[in-house]
């Protein structure tokens, strides 16, 4: 098991980025608003991912809220090591209440798209009925086919 080194001397100083007195002000409300976000470490946050993990973690109790993570690399070589990626579960976030809201109302409009196609009757032509009294119309002194047909459905 290995040993830690104690040390006679060490110039405490510079301080790093992460150990200033000062908090880093990051948008913790829009981070939280549900909707999937990613951030780059040295563009939305300074120092390790692992670090900024922790912090988001810390940051999510105080406000009583559920978080998932992933760290992404920046390259194929650098496992997990550069992108946080995260999402507030516990809530639904503005762009996916515009998705489910859409399709809410696709569906609605396909529902009643169904139930008017469903009400709607086939229209029925009116036929004259045809009685021996009924003038023919012949071609070559023979009656039409309609008419024929029409004459046999009569008798």
């Amino acid at each position: 098991m290995p040993m830690a080194t104690k040390l006679k001397t060490y110039d405490f100083g510079p301080q790093s980025k992460l150990t200033t007195g000062k908090k880093a002000d990051y948008p913790w409300e829009d981070w939280f608003d549900g909707d999937i976000w990613q951030i780059t470490m040295g563009e939305d946050f300074e120092g390790n991912p692992l670090m900024m993990e922790r912090i988001i973690r810390s940051r999510a109790v105080s406000r009583d809220a559920k978080v998932t993570l992933r760290h992404v690399g920046l390259t194929p070589e650098s496992y997990g090591m550069g992108i946080i990626v995260l999402q507030r579960t516990d809530i639904e976030g503005p762009e996916t209440r515009k998705r489910r809201e859409a399709n809410e109302k696709r569906a609605s409009t396909r529902a009643a798209n169904k139930r008017t196609a469903a009400v709607v009757e086939p229209v029925r032509k009116k036929t004259k009925a045809v009685t021996p009294e009924t003038p023919v119309a012949k071609v070559n002194g023979t009656p039409t086919k309609r008419v024929a047909r029409r004459l046999r459905a009569v008798s």
